[in-house]
């Protein structure tokens, strides 16, 4: 819906938002036009991206990237569409996370016998994670924190940290450890992997 963009825009920023599909660009569109803001949208695939290089100053992926089949491809073209000292903010899947363990390897991977049946991780994944009226089953993959730095390794300054942790996905240890506690748990089995990188 262009919520992040969004407030790129409020903030002064020129922007341009890119989506697979259409409806999703139209829908940004007219969030733009409510709140009076202007911005670019375009349908591309993140793998081939329509613009020159050294386009921009900022690149930004919130939940996106690892849902394409050539993730590293698309980290490339990121890299390419990025001008020399801008800045890379990206948002990926956390292998180590708390969610993916519980979640998709134990309950639905084991107990569940998905496994057993002979269904990977991701195809758990795209089962019970990225679930849609049309009943489509998107690819998913996850990173640890090692992978995300190996796959963002053409650019300099990286930076990789771990969030995304809520008390509840804890169960009854959620309601019980300290605050530093959590925050330690938060920024090591979080569920979400964010990449800071320079070009």
């Amino acid at each position: 819906m262009g919520t992040d963009l969004l407030q790129f825009a409020r903030g002064g920023a020129n922007v341009t938002g890119i989506d697979l599909t259409p409806r999703s660009i139209e829908i940004s569109r007219l969030h733009f036009e409510i709140y009076g803001q202007r911005g670019d949208f375009a349908i591309s695939d993140c793998e081939k991206l329509p613009f020159k290089t050294e386009s921009f100053d900022v690149v930004y992926s919130n939940g996106v990237l690892h849902h394409t089949p050539d993730t590293a491809g698309a980290v490339r073209e990121l890299h390419r569409v990025l001008r020399r000292g801008g800045q890379a903010r990206v948002m990926l899947y956390h292998r180590g996370s708390v969610a993916y363990w519980l979640q998709i390897i134990l309950r639905h991977g084991l107990f569940g016998g998905e496994l057993l049946r002979g269904h990977s991780p991701e195809e758990i994944m795209s089962r019970y994670v990225e679930i849609n009226e049309g009943g489509g089953r998107p690819l998913v993959k996850v990173f640890s924190r090692s992978e995300a730095r190996k796959l963002f390794s053409i650019f300099r300054d990286v930076s990789v940290e771990v969030e995304q942790l809520t008390r509840p996905e804890l169960y009854v240890f959620g309601r019980i450890i300290p605050e530093g506690m959590f925050r330690f748990l938060r920024q090591t089995v979080g569920g979400n992997v964010i990449i800071s990188a320079r070009k």
